[in-house]
């Protein structure tokens, strides 16, 4: 019965998204959040720590470096994490914003991950502070990429098609009114803008991005024209 309910599940709602307003869904994100709470703080500490230091030049102070959390919520709407609930490849998701003092000057996003076995997985989604959740991060990055090469070409700067690219310390520019709170890793209304800077070329370009949200689970991403700076060496 229960893998009937879960597949007339998939059916309604397909896996690329979590129509976390529709109350069927609501109610599943409950459940699976009630039956797979967060790891303990300790826990969560010692999985940043370990990823840090796997990320980290081996210079950096991150073998001591104390771990502050200073945000927990779950990520379960996040589009592949929802998916890979519902096909019971991992239990639960959640992300964390912290700070290592002595390993990196700027707080950083990471999505831990308690897999169907129960062990767990860690990754950093983003340094820096973003709205952006990790799906809509893999999604828009490419388009800023190619602003990014577009602007440098524009001024005679040519990087060529195999240029490697570095995501820096991404940063809020503006919130709109309409903006809604956080559900389970996703927004679901509003308006926002980020700044993404690009590292490539051994320079350094910072490129808007105008958020919307759509209203099921994703989000419109936007790159004004004009709106991408070239930063001096």
């Amino acid at each position: 019965m229960k893998k009937c309910l879960l597949l007339a599940f998939a059916f309604l709602y397909p896996l690329g998204s979590a129509h976390a307003q529709h109350p069927i869904v609501l109610q599943k994100l409950n459940e699976w959040n009630e039956a797979t709470p967060p790891p303990d703080n300790e826990t969560f500490k010692k999985e940043v720590l370990s990823t840090a230091q796997s990320l980290y030049s081996p210079s950096a102070a991150c073998s001591t470096s104390q771990v502050l959390i200073e945000e927990l919520q779950p990520a379960t709407a996040e589009r592949f994490v929802f998916s890979a609930v519902l096909n019971r490849t991992i239990r639960n998701a959640w992300t964390v914003i912290a700070r290592l003092p002595g390993c990196d000057d700027v707080p950083a996003r990471y999505m831990i991950m308690r897999n169907a076995d129960d062990s767990i997985r860690t990754i950093r989604v983003n340094r820096g502070i973003s709205y952006a959740w990790d799906s809509l991060i893999s999604d828009t990055l490419p388009l800023v990429r190619l602003a990014a090469l577009t602007a440098l070409k524009g001024k005679g700067i040519d990087c060529g098609t195999e240029a490697k690219f570095k995501l820096g310390v991404t940063r809020i520019a503006s919130e709109g009114k309409d903006l809604g709170g956080d559900s389970f890793g996703v927004r679901y209304a509003g308006t926002w803008s980020e700044i993404w800077p690009i590292e490539t070329c051994n320079r350094k370009v910072e490129v808007r991005v105008d958020f919307t949200a759509d209203g099921d689970g994703g989000a419109y991403s936007h790159i004004p024209g004009g709106q991408v700076a070239i930063l001096p060496k």
